[in-house]
């Protein structure tokens, strides 16, 4: 081992380490940085700005690409098409993080080139609640197709709770409470099962795989609870007329995709300002899309913005914007604690003020996985959750300080 490589390891130990104390008072179902939520977030008060942020692009004076594509960058894939992965790229990750998806981009004069590193990244699982983010795309998707000009903001959901009450809520309020973990509204389980009604099983299944490219995916189940409700209408607010209704579909069994899938779609809705209308999600339009970013810069997991601090970036960035959404649980059938991570990352590094600013940006999805013997679900919480902080932050350290 060289001594670059002893320093790193011994680096990222001792973050783990510093990671692995912050995380103690854990518990099952609820890991203490996972759970950080928004508030703690030096970035809050920029989530409003996060849609113009994303639209930044290199001029080549004042701000330049910070990743120069090589021969390993391709254009960004057509929409069905799957990228050619580099499932040998991300070594550097624990053994704890089962499965892994990175995708890197460089704009050049214009054009998006990315490379994408894998770690089983085709393999089909379960990734919790990080797939509450399809329906809602999807919903996107079918809305902007059939009214190109309806704009989100005007947009409310109605229906019957449970109780049998008559409710409406605006949609980015719902969109919100699902990413948030607020419960202003209600659930998030509920609301994203919700989401999902507008569609059938074979429906939504189908959409995902058309964009991604992964023929073998099923997404056919719920999330552990009724919907919020069960025959959801979408409507425009300023007309009142009715844009999209539910037949109230039953959402049961596997929700099996992979981390590709997963990357993949929320770098389309980061990205989606520079991507040709090839790569594009179907009939979405950037200011709708703007709405679903602010609500996922609301995520209650702040790994970014620890690895941000544990780097000493903060004060030499611009531009930040950090969109995600989390997961987690323990697993009966994997007999262990696992979690995963969703996120989009776009940051302007400055370095001395006679120098463009760096632009750079990924999209990941990681999924880790503990299992202690005895078993100790608090304490593989703990555990898992230090784990997947450290990595974040040599992703952060690998592709943001190092590129």
């Amino acid at each position: 081992m060289t001594n670059d490589k002893q320093q790193t390891t011994n680096n990222k130990q001792q973050i783990y380490q510093e990671f692995l104390k912050a995380a103690v008072g854990g518990v099952e179902d609820y890991p203490k940085l996972m759970y950080m939520g928004i508030e703690t977030s030096p970035y809050k008060e920029t989530i409003k700005d996060y849609p113009n942020y994303l639209s930044l692009k290199p001029d080549g004076k004042n701000l330049v690409s910070s990743i120069v594509a090589d021969t390993t960058f391709s254009p960004y894939p057509q929409i069905g098409q799957l990228p050619e992965i580099d499932q040998q790229g991300l070594k550097f990750l624990a053994q704890d993080i089962t499965e892994a998806c990175i995708c890197v981009r460089s704009l050049v004069k214009g054009q998006i080139q990315t490379k994408w590193l894998g770690r089983r990244a085709l393999a089909n699982d379960e990734f919790w609640s990080t797939s509450k983010i399809l329906p809602i795309l999807n919903l996107v998707s079918r809305l902007n197709t059939n009214y190109p000009n309806i704009d989100l903001e005007n947009c409310y959901i109605r229906g019957t709770d449970q109780l049998g009450v008559a409710q409406d809520y605006p949609f980015y309020d719902l969109v919100r409470d699902v990413i948030s973990y607020e419960e202003n509204i209600a659930t998030s389980n509920s609301l994203g099962v919700m989401f999902k009604q507008f569609s059938t099983q074979r429906e939504i299944t189908d959409w995902v795989k058309n964009i991604t490219g992964n023929s073998d995916l099923k997404f056919l189940g719920g999330y552990g609870e009724q919907p919020f409700i069960e025959q959801p209408e979408l409507f425009d607010n300023t007309t009142q007329q009715m844009m999209l209704a539910s037949t109230a579909p039953k959402h049961r069994g596997d929700n099996s995709i992979s981390v590709y899938d997963l990357t993949r779609m929320i770098s389309m809705v980061g990205w989606h300002d520079h991507l040709p209308k090839t790569c594009q999600l179907p009939g979405v339009q950037w200011h709708n899309l703007a709405t679903i970013v602010k609500a996922l810069g609301t995520d209650p997991a702040r790994y970014l913005d620890l690895a941000i601090a544990k780097l000493g970036l903060q004060e030499v960035i611009d531009y930040p914007v950090i969109i995600s959404k989390l997961g987690n649980g323990a697993t009966s059938i994997r007999n262990r604690t696992e979690a995963v991570y969703v996120a989009l990352v776009q940051l302007v590094l400055r370095n001395r003020s006679d120098e463009p600013g760096k632009l750079i940006s990924l999209s990941m999805a990681i999924k880790g996985a503990k299992q202690l013997s005895p078993r100790n679900l608090d304490q593989e919480v703990v555990e898992l959750d230090a784990i997947m902080a450290t990595e974040v932050t040599e992703i952060i350290r690998r592709f943001v300080i190092c590129c």
